[in-house]
């Protein structure tokens, strides 16, 4: 099996995984609030999971929900941009540039639609946490489907490159929430 197809099997394995997990803190989340509050006299103004929480608390749920996705589909582009790459015959050296300007933008692009999914209040705390998330799992993919050693280095470019973008399509979303 090649290592690209790998890559996206063990990625929407990930994706998956954090789906499930979001599912369940929902569920677990809704039925403690549940049993803590009395039924609201009006069913249709009660919380749903996919709202976000009151002012100064960050929805783990939607943080594992959307690491889950970002992970996966810069796994899927990076397949792409590898194909893609291999079929022209490029060297190693243009597959890492290219895939890193491409993964680049897309990331930008992923957080800015993360950042519409969350309260201004909430947003850079938010957006830390899941730049935080993507950072570290894309060292654990590129460990496991790559057989790179996690080292300093990579884990200073990975937090770099995920906060960098986080940074920017963050500030492109709340200038256009305003």
């Amino acid at each position: 099996m090649s290592d690209a197809l790998l890559t996206t099997i063990v990625s929407g394995v990930l994706a998956g995984m954090f789906q499930l997990l979001s599912k369940r803190m929902d569920l677990h989340k809704s039925s403690a609030s549940a049993q803590d509050s009395p039924t609201p006299a009006n069913p249709s103004a009660s919380s749903t999971p996919s709202t976000p929480p009151a002012s100064g608390n960050v929805n783990y749920s939607l943080v594992i929900k959307q690491i889950g996705i970002l992970q996966f589909v810069l796994n899927i582009i990076g397949f792409f941009v590898g194909f893609l790459m291999a079929s022209t015959g490029a060297n190693q050296e243009t597959l890492m540039a290219s895939a890193l300007l491409v993964g680049t933008i897309a990331l930008i692009a992923l957080f800015f639609w993360a950042a519409f999914a969350i309260e201004k209040s909430l947003l850079w705390k938010h957006l830390a946490v899941v730049a935080l998330g993507v950072a570290i799992t894309t060292l654990l993919v590129n460990s496991i489907i790559l057989q790179m050693p996690i080292s300093l280095a990579s884990l200073a470019f990975a937090l770099a490159q995920s906060f960098i973008c986080m940074g920017i399509g963050g500030v492109i979303a709340q200038t256009m929430k305003r």
